[in-house]
């Protein structure tokens, strides 16, 4: 079974072939748009290929991505915490008020398998919580985070 850090890793670089592959069809549209309009003619459809002698890397199965995508996640909001003693945690009752460690004007963070991915506001929607996300940690900020060197 795959831990987080590999399992991030396999997202990222899906993510980027699926934007290089969309950038690819865009620049094919665009190729087609020009040589039609224009009679022109490209020099080289190879440039960009590997050459002879280079590695080219294997694309996965589809199923292994669509595996990827099934695969569950919780997500979670976390509004603030609070480090407080066994002592303190056994006289709490039912009116108790814990005061967490976020101010009302600060965003909440939003985790998925206990992770930090973004941060946010939080919202009611029908009656019910909800968060807009502000902003999304970059892949980098995350694969630091997972190495210790933040």
């Amino acid at each position: 079974m795959m831990d987080m850090e590999e399992l991030e890793k396999k997202w990222e670089e899906e993510l980027k072939k699926r934007q290089q592959s969309q950038q690819s069809e865009q620049k094919s549209e665009t190729k087609e748009e020009m040589q039609k309009t224009a009679n022109w003619e490209p020099v080289s459809e190879s440039v960009g290929q590997p050459s002879e002698g280079e590695e080219h890397m294997e694309e996965p199965p589809d199923e292994v991505l669509l595996a990827l995508l099934t695969i569950p996640l919780e997500v979670s909001v976390e509004v603030g915490s609070k480090r407080i003693t066994l002592e303190e945690l056994f006289s709490l009752k039912p009116t108790s008020v814990i005061v967490l460690d976020k101010m009302l004007s600060e965003p909440v963070d939003i985790k998925v398998n206990g992770r930090k991915i973004a941060e946010g506001e939080l919202v009611v929607v029908n009656d019910r919580f909800g968060v807009k996300i502000t902003k999304i940690v970059s892949p980098d900020e995350r694969i630091k985070k997972l190495k210790g060197t933040q």
